[in-house]
Formats: C-alpha cells, structure tokens, sequence
C-alpha cells in the first residue's frame, strides 16, 4: 500500500484516510507477535521454557481478545476502501513507476583473501561437477575438516566466476544457523530490491527470495550456501514461516549451487546422486607458499617444511602459527622449541586467537576453537560418536584397532554409525576394512582440551576407559606364541605404552589394578619380542601394585610374581630367579594346592632356574616330577604336559645326554604336530632345540636340514627381524661355519642385509651378541674362495682375523650364551 501511494497510483485521499488504519493494523498485529513468541512453545525448548510459557499465558486471553476485535474492525474498513477504489475506472489510476535497479548482483560478504594459495584440483573438480546435462541444476558440495579451506576456496571461486562471467550474479549465504540464514536471505531481498527495508519484519522474505530466484531473476546466478554443519539446523528445524533452511534453497537450472560442510554425510545427501568434493590437506608446495605470503622473511627450507610437518598441512594451522610468530616475534626454530615442549603446551597454541580472513562474524578465531563446533555438533547429533571421540584421545593416534574402542555389550551398528560420523567429519580416518582407524594429532590435541574445558574432570575417566580396554583386551601371557599373539600384540602395544605413561591426577585401586593388569600382558609380549630388560621393569611394577592393593597370596599376585621369576634368568640373574620362584612355588602350593596346574607351572619354571644357574641334576629332578604330575592333572597330550618334557630336553641336552634328549624331543614334536598341526608356531622352538641336540651328535646334515626347515618357518610366521627368527638364524650360521660352507654363509648374511637394525637387540644382551656374530659374516670368504672375487672388502689375513674371533665367540656361545637356550627353552 505504501509503494501504491509513493508511486501515485492510489489517491491522496484514500491514502489519508487508510494510511493510519494500516499503522495500527501493524501496531496490534506486533503486539499479538510479542504474546505468542512469549507464551506459545516451539519446537527446540526444554521442558522448563514450556512450563514458564505454559504459565505467562495465563492472563493473556483478554489481551488477545482486544487485538482480535481490534483487528477485526480494521479490515472492515480496509475492505470498504478496496471497494471504493475497485469500482473506479481504469483511467484514473496512474502508471505503475519502479525505480530501475541493477540486472546483476554481487552480494558476497568479503574481499577477495590476497594469501590465498591456488588449489587447482579442487578448483578443476568443481568446474567439471557444474557441467551437467542442460535442465539440471548444477550442484557442488565441498567437504572436509574444520580448518581446511572450504569457505576460501568458495570465496576465491566467487571471483573467478564473477572474471569469467560479467553477468552471472553471485550470493553468499550463511548456513550454520537458521537466524544467520534468514539475516542473510533479508539482505538479498533489500539489496536486490525484492522488498523495501522497512518492510523486513512484515513480509516472508525468505520465500520471496527463493521465488525470485526461481522465476523472475534474469540471468545466470551463483548461490554459496556456506557451513552446513548440522543436520537438525538445514534439514529439519522450522524457521519462522514453519519451512526448513533446505525447503528454501531455490532449484534453478538457471541457478549453480555450491555447498561447504565438514559432514561428508551432509555432503552427500544435499547433491545427491552427484559425488561430493573432498578438500584435502595442502600439499608441501602449496604449505610452504602459504606460510612465507602470511610470515615473509628468509626461512630455510628445512625449517618450513619441519613446521608444515608438525601442523600437518592444514590451512587454518598454518595461518595461526604464522600469526602467533609475528605477533610474538618469534622464529620457526623458537616456535618449534616451544610447541614441542609439552602436550599442555601444544594445546595452549592450538587456543591462540587471531584474526583470519573471511571468517564468520570477523570474531577472534583458533583451531581449537573452530573444532570445538564440530565437536559440540557432534555431541548433539551422536552422543555415542562424541564418546568415541573422547576415548581415541587416549589412544596412539595411528592405527587404533575398532576392538578397543567397541563396549563389551554394544550393538554392531550403533558402532558403525558412531564411526561413520567421525569419519564424515574428517576427525578419524578409517581403512578399508573398518578395523583400523587413524587420527590427526591436532585433532586429538584440540578433542583433549574440548574435554578440559568443556567437560571438567572427564580427562581420567577417559583415559581410564582406554586403560580398562587395554587391559581387557591385550593378548594375555602365553608359554608358546601363536601368530594371533603376535599380531594382537603388534596392533596393541604403541596404544598400550601411550596409556601406561598418561599421568592420572587421582590414584583409585581402580585404576591400578587395571595397570598392574596391562603390565603384566606387555611385560609377556616385550620379553617374548626380545626387549627383556623393559619386560622386567614392567612385571616388577605390575607385581608390586598387586602385592601393595592384592596381597601377596592373591591369584594375580602369584601369577605377577612367577613371570617375573621366569624373566630373571634370562637377563643373568640366576639366583633372583630361584629365590623368587621358590617363594612363589611354596606360596602357590599353600593357596593352590600342590597338584593345581599353576603350582606344576610354577616347578617347571623353577627347575628352568636351576637350570640356567648350571645346578643341572636339581634341574632335571624337578622337571621329572613336574611332567609326571602334569600327565596325572592334564593329561599326557595337554600343552603344559608338553611343555614339561620340552624343558626336560633341554635339561637332558646341557648334561650331554643327547640321545635321551633327541627322543624327548621327537615325541613332543610329534605330539603337537598331530593335535595342533605341523606349522604351528609352538612346535618351532623344539624343532630349533632338535636340530641344536643333533648338533651337539655331529650330525652336521640333519642339523643342517632341520635348521633351515624352522628359518623358512619362522621367517614365514613371524618375519625375518624377529627375535626367533634371528635366533636361528645365527645358530644356523655358526653351523655353516664349522662345515667351512663360505657360500652358504654369505647368501645368509646377504638374505638378511638391511633389516638387521630392525631387531630389539639393545633391550636384550644375549641378543646383542648373537647380532655381533651374525654381522661379522658380512664379508666375502677368506683364501683361496675370496681372491676369485674382485669384489672382496678383505685380504685373506682380515678374512682369518674375522673368522679367529667368530671361533672364540662360537665358544662362549656354546658354554651356555648361546641364544637358543634362552629363547627357545621357554
């Protein structure tokens, strides 16, 4: 009414008669708005913001009964004046006048980012995916982590397109919530001229736009449609004119659309059946031109890409580092210093603010602070997903097996869901199989301060969940190895190591027994590895927390204290190994009882003691005793029975007894071959026992034969740098050289050149030397074999010297270093 008068097409007199109808019109119509926005619920309250607008209607009936004849009375008199004025004569209206306006806009809400380092891949996918067939509408989606550039690279797409099409019109509108999307659909209405500004509260100006767009713009438009980050906000939360943000998007073949979200999921379901454009990390070349436009001065190369490193490319990092080193004036190297110091102070730099270019509202931004939305959307949306979340933090960032991270009890797809959320935000990545998940460490730097400052005191109960995981669910100690073992014990230990360092701010028994528990399984693992002074370190930890919080007569204790027994004399301290196995062999017979198959472990185990200690005829009293109660109490076939008359081999080998020991060995051998199979990793090490007896015989050949047989095995099984592997491949070796086989010798030591390094050798000394004897081979043979090589690194003088000291390290071997007695025995 108001343009009908302005422009002179309603008379002057009805316009003084009607003008002040339409005033109060307005005025009461405000006031029923200000009633309902007080008293009426909407979709998105609590159940006290319905109570307290349940209880401020009372009263208002009378109030609203006013506006109502109120209301009524005037459109009576507004539809009399239509009347009147509907019954005269075209003539007299005057013509229609409207201001020219502009046939093509450029609302976008920044400058173009003078930093901004091109990203043609991207740029090129999002151009291909605009090609579509004519009639389509084209749609792109750009997707990825918080930080990683999808705003800018839109912003930056905007004036490109705006270079290469003059007349395309180009909108930028705000997603992340319904009042920042209806802000902005009200400015396009005004500044296009849909609308006159002071008619914004009065008219539906989302609607309008979306019809304008769809039908009466002329030419071609781009719309940006920026930070769809929640599904409840853009898919189903009404706005005020009960329509979602999505119902409201225009759909145009006239129209491109491009969308940013950090939700794959969202990505995918506002382009469907289109693909989605994933926005990757920046490359090195791409990193390093960002931080030297946004940090100029001479910086080695070096140092910037040890920075990008660190950051692991993403933008937003990048950007932030570089203002906190302007600001402070600081260098790379100073920056590195102090970031590396501390995760505390890793994550106070991932909470410096500054200012960024194109961010929403131009407010203070920080990395941590752009997660923490995606964080809090999550929480919101998947709870289960945000828990998930709060627990990897725990965890190595590489790797994490979906076996930690599932609860005892859950459901196998609310897991998957829970998963597929993280992953469509780029928080975690998963591998093909969905078994396997990684993290960015930024990402779990920025989830632990989330959980300090928004979660108070939930850092411990997190780490504690990873903790109880841990100890639920690494492999438990084993007197034979499996492959299982072995691979379970990979894929845990880098987590496992991580959680047994986290410094816990409160000491419950909780949290300690759970430890002394996961203590007592890696302890297993490392000795079995070869790392047997760290093993040590960690069964003594483990058997003192459960002797301090247990008592020395509980279960776990003993079984703590007959592990640790067991290691000693594997690190040449005999004695302690004795000492304590009879403690805990009398404390087991007390509680268990002299015939529990613990107790029988435990004799076996302590007659290995004496063994080692050289008191050889105790040693093979006691393994008698224990084998023949092991066939009473578990059978004459069960593993532990086994496992005695293994050990009692041994014994019988050390005394010279070869033949007793051979036979001892073949029926072990073929015991398990027939229950468990002829490659099962527990017949190994008496096959490698086997062919060192008929070594022993000067049976060179079937040693010989037997020794390659287990190599090609354990090489199969566990790898070439593993400690058993090695094992026998350095008692392989020696036998190689008293047979003088040269050749032999060299093909082996070339096998394994190269991996060698690879081996825990420095936890364990035996091991050590064993690799100083197998490194020596590493030189052409001596005489006349190596003069027909040119390639010989040795004269035949170097050649004997190598071979003189292999000789005496041969002896020490076989006078009770050798590494199969310690190894393989167990």
């Amino acid at each position: 009414m108001k343009k009908q008068a302005e422009s002179g097409s309603v008379e002057s007199a009805t316009t003084t008669a009607v003008w002040p109808v339409l005033k109060d019109c307005q005025r009461e119509i405000t006031r029923l708005q200000n009633i309902l926005d007080k008293t009426v619920p909407s979709v998105g309250d609590s159940s006290w913001e319905r109570r307290k607008k349940a209880f401020l209607s009372l009263g208002k009936d009378k109030e609203v009964e006013e506006i109502a004849d109120s209301l009524s009375r005037y459109v009576r008199v507004l539809t009399l004046h239509q009347a009147l004025e509907g019954s005269k004569p075209d003539s007299q209206a005057p013509p229609k006048y409207e201001p020219a306006r502009p046939r093509y806009f450029t609302l976008v809400p920044f400058d173009r980012n003078a930093h901004f380092v091109d990203r043609e891949d991207v740029f090129k996918q999002i151009d291909d995916s605009f090609r579509v067939r004519k009639g389509s509408q084209p749609k792109v989606a750009l997707f990825g982590l918080g930080g990683i550039g999808k705003s800018q690279i839109a912003l930056e797409y905007c004036f490109r397109r705006k270079e290469k099409d003059p007349e395309c019109s180009v909108f930028w509108v705000h997603a992340a919530t319904i009042a920042r999307f209806e802000e902005t659909y009200k400015r396009i209405a005004t500044e296009c001229g849909i609308i006159a500004q002071e008619e914004e509260a009065q008219v539906d100006a989302t609607m309008l736009v979306q019809n304008w767009l769809e039908n009466r713009h002329e030419g071609r438009w781009l719309m940006v449609v920026d930070n769809i980050d929640d599904t409840e906000v853009f898919f189903k939360e009404p706005m005020t004119n009960q329509k979602t943000v999505s119902q409201c998007i225009p759909r145009t073949w006239k129209g491109s659309l491009l969308f940013t979200t950090r939700s794959r999921d969202i990505a995918i379901d506002l382009i469907l059946p289109a693909k989605p454009i994933p926005v990757p990390v920046l490359t090195k070349s791409e990193g390093a031109e960002l931080l030297r436009s946004r940090l100029p001065g001479n910086h080695s190369e070096e140092h910037i890409i040890e920075l990008l490193e660190e950051l692991e490319y993403i933008p937003l990092a990048i950007t932030q580092a570089a203002a906190f080193m302007s600001k402070r004036r600081r260098t790379i190297p100073q920056y590195l210093d102090l970031y590396r110091k501390s995760d505390s102070a890793r994550v106070r730099m991932l909470s410096y603010e500054f200012s960024d270019h194109g961010r929403q509202y131009n407010s203070m931004e920080s990395v941590a602070k752009t997660w923490t939305i995606s964080f809090e959307s999550i929480r919101r949306g998947n709870p289960r997903a945000a828990d998930l979340l709060s627990l990897m933090c725990y965890f190595d960032r590489h790797a994490v097996p979906a076996t930690l991270l599932t609860g005892e009890d859950e459901d196998e797809l609310d897991f998957e869901d829970a998963v597929a959320v993280l992953c469509a935000f780029s928080l975690i990545e998963s591998d093909e199989a969905g078994t396997s998940f990684d993290m960015h460490n930024l990402v779990q730097l920025a989830t632990k301060l989330w959980l300090i400052d928004e979660n108070k005191g939930e850092e411990d109960k997190w780490a504690f969940e990873a903790l109880k995981s841990l100890a639920r669910n690494f492999p438990a100690p084993l007197h034979h190895t499996t492959p299982e073992y072995w691979q379970l014990g990979r894929d845990f230990l880098p987590h496992a190591q991580l959680i047994l360092a986290h410094p816990f701010k409160t000491q419950r028994d909780q949290i300690e027994l759970a430890r002394a528990t996961l203590l007592f399984s890696v302890s297993r693992y490392l000795h079995w590895r070869g790392a047997v002074m760290d093993a040590k370190v960690k069964n003594e930890e483990s058997l003192k927390i459960r002797e301090r919080i247990l008592g020395e007569k509980h279960l776990d204790t003993l079984r703590s204290m007959s592990q640790l027994a067991w290691m000693y004399p594997w690190i040449s301290m005999e004695q302690e190994g004795v000492d304590l196995g009879q403690r805990c062999l009398e404390l087991r017979r007390e509680v268990l009882g002299p015939e529990h198959p613990e107790t029988l472990d435990g004799l076996s185990d302590l007659a290995m003691a004496y063994q080692m200690q050289g008191r050889l005829l105790v040693s093979e009293e006691m393994q008698r005793q224990a084998y023949e109660a092991s066939q009473r109490v578990n059978g004459p076939e069960h593993l532990d029975t086994l496992n005695c008359l293994s050990h009692l081999a041994s014994v019988l080998d050390d005394l010279g007894r070869y033949k007793e020991a051979e036979a001892e060995l073949r029926k072990v051998i073929r015991i398990k071959s027939r229950v468990l199979g002829e490659e099962n990793s527990s017949i190994l090490s008496e096959m490698h026992n086997l062919a060192f007896t008929l070594e022993h015989q000067g049976r060179h050949k079937e040693s010989e034969e037997v020794y390659r047989q287990v190599l090609a095995l354990k090489t199969k099984i566990y790898g070439k740098t593993h400690v058993e592997t090695v094992t026998t491949l350095v008692n392989l070796v020696l036998l190689l050289q008293d047979q003088k086989k040269y050749f032999d010798i060299q093909e082996l030591s070339g096998w394994f050149s190269g991996e060698a390094e690879l081996v825990q050798e420095n936890e364990n000394p035996r091991l050590r030397q064993a690799m100083r004897t197998l490194r020596r081979f590493s030189f052409r043979p001596p005489g006349d074999v190596a003069s027909e090589s040119s390639d010989s690194g040795y004269s035949d003088d170097e050649g004997g010297e190598e071979l003189a000291a292999v000789a005496e390290e041969k002896e020490d071997l076989k006078r009770g270093e050798n590494p199969n007695k310690i190894l393989e025995v167990a």
